[in-house]
C-alpha cells in the first residue's frame, strides 16, 4: 500500500477484545483489513452504560435512543484526533448519533466511517416474527412498531453525519444507500487459512453458534426437525452457548450431542473429527455469518444455505447451497459419511480459492475511502 493514513477507532471496550463472538471477530477483521489498507489506528474504547434505568429505557424505546454518550468520550475522541493528526474516525457501533453530530461540528474535515455489524432493526424484526410463528400473542405489536420506528429514525439520523459505511453483506450495502449514506461498500469476507489435521469420524457433523441468537436458534431447530423426519443416522455435535438452549436441543433430539462452549484449541481438536461443518440459517439476518469462515478456513466440507453464506463471494456451482430445511438435511446426511470427506474438502477448497484475498479487499476499501 501507499502512504500511511491515521485514524481513530471508537468502540465499546468489550467489542475490541481479541477473542469472543461474532462482534469481536468482525472487529478484528475490520482492524486487520484497515491495517493492510494503510490505516494506522488509535483505539478509543468506552464502557456502555448498563445501569438498570438505561436497560428500562432500552426496553421501552429501543437501543438507538437508550445509548447516551459516555461522559468525556467526545473530548477523548477529539484529543486522540488532535494528537494523531487523524484524518478519519471509525465507529464500530451505530448507537452514538450525538457523538457523531458533535464531531461533525467540531471536526468538519475529519471523515467519519461506520464499520457496520449490521442493522439492529433487522434482527429485532426477525426475532418478533419468529416468536409469532411459534405462537406468541400479538399483544406487543404496538410496542414493536414503536421500537422499530424509533430505531429506523435513529439510523437515518446517524447517516446525516457520517461520510461512509463498510458493510458485511450486499443486502446491508443496499440498506445503507436507503439510509442515505454517501458512500456504502460491501466488504466481502476473506478467509484465514488455518486447516485442521482432520480425522473424520463416520456419521459425525458439527456446528458452532450462539444458540440464543434468534436466526441461529430458528435454523438449528428447523434443521433438527428435518433430520428427525428423515430419521437420519448421524451424530450432530453442537458447540456454543447458552447452555440451556443447547440442553433443550439435546433433550429433544437423540442425535444431538451438546458440547457447550469450547476454547480455541479444544474447538479445533473437536472439529477435526467432523465429517461436515453445518451452518443452518433460513432467514436474512443482519451482517454476515462469521462462523462460516471457521469451517472454510479449517478446510472442512460445508453444509449451509444461501442465507448462511451471505457476506461471502460464493459460487454455488462449486459448492451448492440449500434453500430449505429439507434440502439442508439431505445435504448434511450425505456429507456425514467419512467416505465422502475428501470430495467435500475439494469443494470447500474450490469455493475458498475464488474468494478475494485480504489485499484485494483492502485495495478496494482504500479506493472507496481515500480514492486513487
Amino acid at each position: 500500500m501507499t502512504a500511511e493514513i491515521r485514524g481513530v477507532l471508537v468502540d465499546a471496550t468489550n467489542a475490541l477484545l481479541p477473542s469472543g463472538g461474532g462482534v469481536q471477530v468482525c472487529n478484528e477483521d475490520y482492524r486487520r483489513l484497515l491495517g493492510v489498507a494503510g490505516f494506522a489506528l488509535t483505539e478509543v474504547p468506552f464502557d456502555l452504560d448498563t445501569r438498570f434505568p438505561m436497560r428500562i429505557v432500552a426496553r421501552i424505546y429501543g437501543r438507538m435512543r437508550s445509548a447516551a454518550v459516555p461522559r468525556g468520550l467526545t473530548e477523548r475522541v477529539r484529543q486522540a484526533v488532535a494528537e494523531q493528526e487523524a484524518q478519519f474516525v471509525f465507529f464500530g457501533l451505530t448507537r452514538f448519533t450525538a457523538l457523531s453530530r458533535d464531531l461533525r461540528r467540531s471536526l468538519p474535515n475529519v471523515k467519519q466511517v461506520l464499520l457496520s455489524h449490521g442493522t439492529e432493526t433487522i434482527d429485532y424484526c426477525i426475532a418478533k416474527e419468529l416468536a409469532w410463528r411459534n405462537g406468541a400473542r400479538n399483544r406487543s405489536t404496538g410496542r414493536t412498531g414503536r421500537v422499530v420506528g424509533v430505531e429506523l429514525l435513529g439510523e437515518f439520523e446517524l447517516r446525516r453525519y457520517i461520510d461512509a459505511a463498510l458493510t458485511l453483506s450486499s443486502f446491508e450495502e443496499e440498506l445503507e444507500k436507503w439510509f442515505g449514506t454517501p458512500v456504502a461498500k460491501w466488504i466481502p469476507r476473506f478467509i484465514r487459512g488455518n486447516p485442521l489435521n482432520t480425522v473424520p469420524v463416520d456419521g459425525r457433523v458439527g456446528c458452532v453458534a450462539t444458540l440464543s441468537h434468534p436466526p441461529n436458534k430458528h435454523g438449528l431447530w428447523s434443521l433438527c426437525d428435518a433430520l428427525a423426519r428423515r430419521k437420519a443416522s448421524l451424530e450432530f455435535r453442537i458447540v456454543g452457548g447458552p447452555e440451556h438452549e443447547g440442553r433443550m436441543l439435546s433433550d429433544r433430539y437423540s442425535f444431538v450431542n451438546y458440547l457447550g462452549p469450547l476454547g480455541d484449541e479444544a474447538l479445533r481438536y473437536e472439529a477435526s473429527s467432523w465429517c461436515c461443518f453445518v451452518n443452518p440459517l433460513f432467514v436474512n439476518a443482519k451482517g454476515c455469518s462469521t462462523k462460516l469462515a471457521l469451517g472454510l478456513g479449517w478446510n472442512l466440507p460445508i453444509a449451509t444455505t444461501g442465507f448462511g453464506a451471505r457476506g461471502y463471494q460464493w459460487d454455488p456451482t462449486l459448492l451448492p447451497l440449500a434453500h430449505t430445511a429439507e434440502e439442508l438435511a439431505e445435504t448434511v446426511e450425505e456429507r456425514s459419511r467419512a467416505d465422502s470427506f475428501r470430495e467435500g474438502q475439494s469443494q470447500t477448497q474450490a469455493v475458498a480459492q475464488q474468494m478475494p484475498s485480504i489485499s484485494e479487499v483492502a485495495a478496494m476499501v482504500r479506493r472507496n475511502l481515500v480514492g486513487g
